[in-house]
């Protein structure tokens, strides 16, 4: 994982503890910005953010855990952003909100390492 990837997984990890996990890419972007210099570059629109929230949903398959991703919200809708459904086979809205709320309520049940 990249150190940007890695500095996610961490902030979600502990995010998930929270009775509304939920976080806005641009609250999530001034934690990364606010913790480390080198990311200061990063706002709630950077593909580097987006490549590595892609990376952080890898490292939970490869942990088959829930996705921490489905914690970063937009602020207007507080649901994901249209990436956050990509793959997805349920086609119809509803269906794809149900699926994320089902992700949101395992990340809140499920038990996160911490890195190495």
């Amino acid at each position: 994982m990249s150190s940007l990837a890695a500095m996610i997984y961490d902030l979600l990890r502990h995010q998930a503890g929270k009775p509304d996990p939920r976080i806005t890419y641009g609250e999530l972007a001034r934690e990364l910005r606010e913790l480390k210099p080198d990311f200061e570059h990063i706002t709630h629109r950077s593909q580097e953010l987006y490549a590595a929230l892609c990376e952080v949903g890898a490292e939970c398959r490869r942990l088959r855990l829930p996705p921490l991703p489905a914690l970063v919200v937009r602020a207007d809708t507080g649901r994901p952003g249209d990436a956050y459904y990509e793959g997805m086979p349920w086609k119809y809205r509803g269906e794809r909100i149900a699926a994320w709320q089902r992700d949101v309520d395992a990340v809140q049940q499920a038990k996160y390492p911490g890195r190495r």
